[in-house]
């Protein structure tokens, strides 16, 4: 790239005009695209489709002799270059800081694997069709550029394209959402290599700049982290890093930038590594993520897409050319199609997303422009035409991929949708993704230890896929001080009018601390999110959240909080009601923490403490979902677990289940039998599977208790009671003999009958105390209630 065109230096007196003119041009794509996302929107269209529109038209309008003179004057696109790299640069950064490492390291194999597909299969089809393409537009040297820029531009896949539109899908949290991310960047990234590397061999003046910015790259990540860990001490009070701190770490990455391009290599490899190696924990890295995200998503991300869609013009191409245009776009969604389908057969995923994969990974228009539009001085082929047919062909091929993948998803709702299921049926292996809610900085230390607990720490051992969340809810009081909306706030004062000071000062700073001191010792993100919103509409706010962030359970807590004489003092009835609107509302599996902070469960990461944990199981469908939670402790070398079985005295050992009886036609029947005696038989066999699988081996304890009524079971709760850190028992297990009469001096009937028990401040429990219910479908609920 032109030095002259990267900076823009002017040319007498041009410097104005093109300027003023480029930000009325941002101005109107914003507007058209706001426009065209209110009618597409309702249709299921993802914010790049009505974006891309928004330029077209913008471009459309050129005609107009008037608009055209304005939009496009002399030196315009200096200014439109200079500043799409400016974006560029701004949400490739972001977009390393965002992405979800740990998801691509468990998912590597599968995204080398559709990559490696996705070009194979589009390189063999466009060889032949090259030879074709060559003789049609008179080509007469630089066959390898051609090809290499015909390929990379037509195979590729616009990473950012991918992101924006998954995250208005509301499937960034789903296992193919992420598969598809992690599969764009990595074409992406692919692609870039390849053209970066063939190119400096054709130059052979390049490979030597490659190397030095490679080293220059490697001193800019060192001096990142050095920064990241420096800078907060400086003020240790503070919650974010100050706006001159922040934008010190933009210049660096613009000052590296701003070299490579000028050197005629492309900058966004190298922009996106220092992105992925930024230290992702502490006040730096959230200062970033909360500083950058709404500006670029919201305003940098539609400039750029809408930018791609006023490059569109066809006014070189003939009537000819048009059939060679119908024809790339074509072989090129063949192509894509074709090689992610034959990849997804061999990674045996599942048929329902192939046809997905293949068309939102055919989403052009990043990298594509970019290298189009560079070295042309190893394009000889580049003219006015063949400009035109590719960047026809890229919005088209983008467009029709958006319009189809929509089309798509509203057909296959369901297949896409959150699975609302139960722990029960969840295997370590799999990812556990949790919700843990909090008031203050006394209920995040209780969560973050239930957090670290369930991360299944063990040394020398490889941990199970873990994704916590951690929500900061923060109660809108009725009447506010200030005519201020909360996000315009100052980061303090947000925190003192957000309902913060009920439970103390600067909760927010001690929250963080909590969560940065976690990561550092157990290197697991914890991802952090913020609900504001009026307490009779708080539960709903809850609700949403966990199935748009497709969390297994959600944990909640109590309305009571433990003092330093050990009695409880309750925070307020409106947070018990709260909780009891969650526990019928929620799509997911709940539990409510009653957190004994002094006496109780206490932080594992840091220390060497073992904590004794009981999972006290009577029977029904929320003690075989707390006993499941369990499983995940079962990980953790800093756990003692121990299953406390209550068994009825005069339970018998007897046949439940009828025998199978085989037809001719080799169907299976089960003889018809109880309600209860089917319940008896699931929890027979699901506790025989987990003594096999965990007591056998010695990772858990197992003791049986018989008893014949409540008073019997109160007896040994307050015999154990001393014993134990944490209970880990279900809400409901319908008509119990086990704990008939322990109702009668209910206080907190949402924490059922054995929960409310081991809550009480009466009883001499210390510990603390965590009540599962499972995830109820509606008929549930209303036998519930």
């Amino acid at each position: 790239m032109d030095p002259k065109m990267l900076f823009c230096l002017p040319e007498g007196d041009a410097l104005f005009n093109p300027l003023n003119t480029m930000f009325i041009q941002m101005a109107c794509i914003l507007v058209f695209s706001q426009f065209f996302y209110l009618f597409l929107k309702p249709c299921g269209q993802a914010g790049p489709v009505a974006q891309i529109l928004a330029g077209i038209v913008l471009s459309l309008l050129t005609i107009i002799r008037k608009v055209h003179e304005f939009f496009l004057q002399k030196d315009s696109a200096s200014y439109y270059i200079f500043f799409s790299f400016l974006l560029r640069t701004a949400f490739v950064f972001l977009i390393g800081l965002e992405i979800d490492l740990d998801f691509m390291k468990r998912n590597l194999k599968n995204s080398i694997v559709i990559t490696l597909g996705s070009l194979v299969i589009s390189g063999i089809i466009w060889l032949p069709f090259l030879w074709f393409l060559i003789r049609f537009m008179q080509i007469k040297g630089d066959f390898l550029t051609f090809y290499l820029a015909f390929l990379i531009t037509l195979s590729n896949t616009a990473a950012p394209v991918v992101i924006r539109s998954i995250i208005d899908w509301k499937l960034h949290t789903s296992e193919i959402g992420r598969l598809a991310i992690s599969c764009g960047l990595f074409i992406e990234i692919t692609n870039i290599f390849i053209y970066t590397i063939v190119l400096s061999f054709i130059s052979g003046t390049m490979t030597a700049d490659i190397f030095i910015y490679s080293f220059a790259t490697g001193v800019i990540i060192l001096t990142n982290r050095f920064l990241a860990s420096w800078l907060p001490k400086r003020n240790p009070k503070e919650k974010y890093l100050s706006k001159a701190e922040t934008l010190a770490f933009i210049i660096l990455i613009l000052i590296i930038a701003l070299t490579i391009e000028s050197s005629n290599l492309n900058s966004t490899l190298f922009v996106f590594i220092i992105g992925i190696m930024f230290p992702r924990e502490g006040k730096t890295y959230r200062t970033l993520i909360q500083r950058l995200s709404y500006p670029i998503h919201e305003f940098v991300l539609p400039v750029y897409f809408g930018y791609i869609g006023f490059r569109f013009s066809v006014n070189s191409l003939t009537k000819r050319h048009y059939l060679v245009l119908g024809m790339t776009v074509a072989l090129s969604l063949l192509g894509k199609l074709l090689g992610v389908l034959f990849a997804c057969s061999f990674l045996k995923i599942p048929k329902q997303y192939w046809l997905f994969l293949s068309t939102m990974l055919s989403v052009k228009g990043h990298i594509g422009l970019v290298l189009l539009d560079s070295n042309l001085m190893y394009k000889k082929w580049f003219t006015p035409v063949v400009h035109d047919m590719f960047v026809a062909a890229l919005v088209i091929m983008t467009l029709l991929s958006g319009v189809i993948t929509s089309l798509l998803l509203r057909s296959q709702e369901k297949s896409f949708a959150h699975i609302k299921t139960s722990l029960e049926l969840f295997d370590t292996t799999e990812e556990l993704r949790v919700l843990t809610c909090v008031y203050g900085v006394r209920h995040a230390r209780g969560s973050i230890s239930l957090v670290s607990a369930l991360s299944g720490f063990s040394p020398g051992t490889s941990s199970s896929p873990f994704t916590p969340y951690l929500m900061h809810l923060i109660p809108l009081p009725k009447k506010r001080k200030t005519e201020l909306l909360y996000h315009e706030l100052d980061e303090d004062a947000g925190n003192s009018n957000g309902g913060d000071d009920e439970f103390g000062t600067n909760e927010g700073l001690e929250i963080n601390d909590s969560i940065d001191s976690f990561t550092r010792d157990r290197k697991i993100m914890v991802r952090q999110v913020k609900l504001v919103a009026p307490m009779e509409n708080m539960h709903e706010e809850i609700c949403n959240a966990t199935e748009d962030l497709r969390v297994s359970i959600v944990f909640l807590p109590f309305h009571k909080h433990q003092r330093i004489d050990g009695k409880t003092t309750n925070d307020g009835e409106v947070f018990r009601h709260m909780n009891r609107k969650v526990l019928k509302q929620a799509q997911c599996s709940i539990g409510i923490f009653v957190d004994r902070n002094i006496t109780g469960f206490h932080q594992l990461h840091g220390s060497d403490s073992v904590q004794h944990v009981a999972a006290l199981f009577f029977g029904g469908p929320d003690d075989r979902e707390a006993l499941s939670l369990c499983k995940w402790l079962t990980n953790n070398s800093q756990i003692h677990l121990t299953v406390i079985q209550f068994v009825a005295d005069d339970s018998k050992t007897e046949k439940i289940v009828g025998d199978a009886v085989t037809k001719e036609n080799n169907e299976v029947f089960l003889e018809i039998v109880s309600e209860d005696q089917t319940e008896n038989e699931t929890d027979r066999i699901f506790l025989e599977e987990f003594y096999h699988r965990f007591v056998t081996t010695g990772q858990v304890g197992f003791i049986e208790k018989r008893v014949s009524n409540g008073m019997q079971t109160l007896t040994i709760l307050r015999e154990i009671g001393e014993m134990y850190s944490l209970f880990v028992v279900g809400k409901n297990r319908g008509d119990c003999p086990m704990t008939s009469g322990m109702n009668d001096w209910e206080e907190c009937p949402e924490l059922g009958t054995v929960g409310d028990f081991l809550a009480s401040s009466n009883m001499d429990v210390n510990a603390s105390v965590l009540v599962v219910q499972r995830h109820r479908n509606s008929f549930d609920s209303f036998v519930d209630e």
